[in-house]
Parts: C-alpha cells; structure tokens; sequence
C-alpha cells in the first residue's frame, strides 16, 4: 500500500504568521513612541503646576493680590509660562486651582492638557488626555532676632544704621504677621527679651528697635540662650515635622563677647550674676570686672559683689581658702572647665602672667554662645549671623562666629565692615527666609 505525499511547502502559513507578528511589533513600537511622548508631557505638565502652586504659596496672604482677586490669575500665569497651550505638540491646557478652606496656606493646582497622537492612530488611538496635580504649603515662621547694643555701637553711625536695617528687616512679613511670630532680645552686659516672640508684630517691634541705646560689655550668650527660654522659641520637640513652623535667629554683633552670666556663692549667699572680661575686643588681656564687681543680669548695674579671689565661697572662718571668697559654679560645669586647676579653686589668678581668669572670661563667653547656638540648630532651628567689624583689627572672630551660623557657613554668615550695608544684608536674609517657606 503507498503512502500519501504530505506537501511541505508552508510559504503561505509563514507570511501569514509573519504578517501578524509585524502588525503587533509595529503596534507595541507605536504604543512606546507615543508612550515615551505622553511621559514627556506629563513630567513637563508635572513642573507647570508646581510651579504654580509654588508662587501661589508664596502669595497666598498678599492682600493686595486676595483683594483684587487677582492671586488665582498669577497661579494660572504661572503654569502657562511653564507649559504653553501647544507646548509639545499638546492642544487645550487647561488649569483650575483650589484653596482648602482650612486656613493652612495651602494652594493645589490641577493642569490638563491634549497630547494628539501619530502613530497609535494606526490603532484607532487619536489623542490622549495627560493631567497632573500639583500642592504647596506657606509655612509659618518664628523668628527671634538677637541683637547686640554694647558700646561699641556708639561708634559712628552704626546703631543708626542697625535699627534702620532691623525695622526695613520686618517689613518684609507685615503681610503675614498675623499668622507668623517674632520677637526681639537685645544684649549688652545684660541680655533683655524686649519684645517676647508673639504676632501682629511689626509696629511693637520697631518701638522697642527704636529704643535700643548702646552701652557696655558684650554678653552674647545670654542672648542666644534666651532666645531658647520661655519668651522666645515654640518648644517643637513632640511636633511631628510635617506640622513644625519654621524657626529662625537673625543674630547681629560687632564684637566678640567677653562677659557671660552664671551663678556664684560669695559669703554663702548665691547670686543670679554676668561676669567680664575688660579688654575692647575680648581678647582675654583686661581685668576680670575691670577689678569691680559682678553684674545685675537685667540691668548691666553692680552688685557690689567682688568676683575675686575664687574659692568655695564661704565666710573666712569656714572657707579652705583661708579667707572670704567667690565661688564660680561654672568652674565645675564639664563643658568649662578651669584648666590645670581643681575645686575649691583657691585663689585664681587675675594677672597678667600667669593670666587665668581673663582668659577663661573671654574664653568660656565664646564657648558658652556657640554651645547655645548648637543646642537651638539641634532643634532644627536655622541661624543667621550678621557680623559688623574687621579681623584685621581683632574687633571679631570669624572662626567663632561661622561655629554660631547654621551650615553651610557660607550660605548663612555676612560680615561686613562697614554699618551702611547692613540695609543689604537684612533684606537679603529676609527674601531668603521668605523662599523657605514654601514647600
């Protein structure tokens, strides 16, 4: 019996098969041109409308704008700068905005726009809709502002020029002050909070600038510190960060400090008191109290409480020292300590060789301003230094006054040596700050 011949040829079968597979190449090959397109404009659309949530953040509590009802004009201006109607080939951009009645500062933007096809029309694919959604935050601020009226400010025109600076400095937030806080400390041997941090600020604030009179020792510390006490900084610590106002310290001197407060024994009664160093620039070379006596810590007056000699402060017949003295507690704090030397630190001297307690003054007023300065920047608040004078001259420490700005030092340090350009400087700051925020 024979068999049948079975045909081989499969020709046709192939360029059938290979007919189809090309059609569904073609198509995924359209479908990823035109998908990488519509990736395109959707990033770009993306960058449009956060753009314009951004800038309309940034003026949400301008009223000029609220009242002309011109804000949701700018927001949409700014997203058609950013992404025109035929932008990419697209047709029909559109964009609405929304203002959350929560009174949070908060601008979201919704943008739309028609992205036309090419090669998908092979697939009946004419045009796809692209949309993106965009949101931002004004933040609100604390700022304290701690600065520095020593005597060394009579100098010329530079308390003029300060306050000039301080008031144009708070213009900057008269549109948003009642929803953002500031307050003011100014220091010379004694450091005041002059105007506790609060809002509706402004006028207040420029009376108590307008007050300052420049006299005495620099007690920098004092300022700083206050600035973390009951009258200044909101305690944020248990604040989740997305709920956190955004906290900053404008910090001016012309000087380095050299006088710093703590507490002291003298007959075994404690007292509340600024010691100084009496040299210009700090510099450790001038007697401790200029040879007087301890300070009030509000008012910069005497006490009438002789800082020396050291010792366990106690009445002559019970002192080790063998006679009445002051007791420095400081001397016992872990972070200032004397030295080469050990309680009840009889005796300390005060002269020029050997030179121990006019050093350790000029000394422990700088390390107990940038420990200060540590302690606020760990709570993430942001710290601006203004610093007028020369190092040429010794008048400031530049090393000293970087380690009490926020890093990167050179984004958050100006000195200057010349008070006519402080104007600059704090308008400067002012327009940084006002960037930061909006998120």
């Amino acid at each position: 019996m024979k068999n049948k011949k079975i045909s081989a040829d499969q020709t046709g079968a192939v360029l059938i098969t290979f007919a189809i597979l090309l059609t569904v190449l073609i198509g995924f090959t359209a479908l990823g041109v035109e998908a990488g397109k519509w990736y395109l404009v959707k990033a770009e659309l993306a960058k449009a409308v956060d753009a314009a949530a951004l800038a309309g953040a940034k003026n949400i509590s301008n009223p000029q704008l609220q009242s002309n009802g011109d804000l949701e004009a700018l927001i949409k201006d700014f997203g058609r700068e950013n992404f025109s109607d035929s932008y990419l080939g697209t047709t029909s951009m559109s964009m609405s905005v929304e203002f959350p009645d929560d009174d949070s500062g908060r601008v979201e933007v919704t943008g739309s726009t028609v992205s036309p096809s090419i090669l998908a029309q092979l697939f009946g694919v004419d045009e796809v809709t692209v949309g993106n959604f965009g949101a931002a935050t004004k933040r609100n601020v604390e700022i304290m502002m701690v600065l520095d009226r020593s005597g060394s400010m009579n100098y010329g025109s530079a308390m003029s020029n300060l306050k000039i600076a301080a008031k144009n400095f708070l213009d900057y937030f008269e549109d948003t002050q009642d929803l953002d806080r500031a307050g003011l400390i100014s220091f010379s041997m004694a450091a005041t909070v002059d105007f506790s941090l609060q809002e509706n600020f402004v006028d207040s604030m420029k009376a108590k600038i307008n007050a300052m009179k420049a006299s005495g020792y620099t007690n920098a510390e004092d300022g700083i510190g206050q600035s973390d006490g009951p009258d200044g900084f909101t305690d944020q610590t248990d604040v989740l960060a997305s709920n956190r106002v955004q906290q900053f310290l404008i910090f001016f001197t012309d000087g380095n400090p050299n006088a710093f407060r703590s507490n002291f024994t003298r007959l075994g009664k404690d007292y509340d008191a600024v010691v100084y160093e009496a040299s210009a620039y700090g510099n450790g070379t001038g007697k401790v109290c200029g040879g007087g006596a301890l300070c009030n810590p509000v008012t910069g007056n005497s006490l009438s409480v002789p800082p020396l000699p050291t010792g366990d402060g106690l009445i002559a017949s019970l002192s080790a020292c063998g006679t009445k003295t002051t007791r420095w507690w400081v001397f016992e704090d872990p972070d200032y300590p004397v030295t080469g030397y050990t309680s009840p630190y009889c005796n300390l001297p005060d002269g020029l060789s050997p030179n121990v307690l006019r050093s350790y003054v000029s000394d422990t007023a700088r390390q107990m301003a940038i420990n200060h300065a540590a302690a606020l920047k760990a709570k993430d608040v942001t710290i601006y230094v203004i610093a007028l004078g020369s190092e040429t001259t010794g008048q400031i420490r530049k090393d000293f006054l970087e380690q009490i700005a926020s890093s990167p030092s050179t984004e958050y340090y100006y000195q200057t040596p010349d008070s006519s350009e402080l104007n600059a400087i704090f308008n400067t700051i002012a327009k940084e700050i006002k960037l930061r925020l909006v998120e």
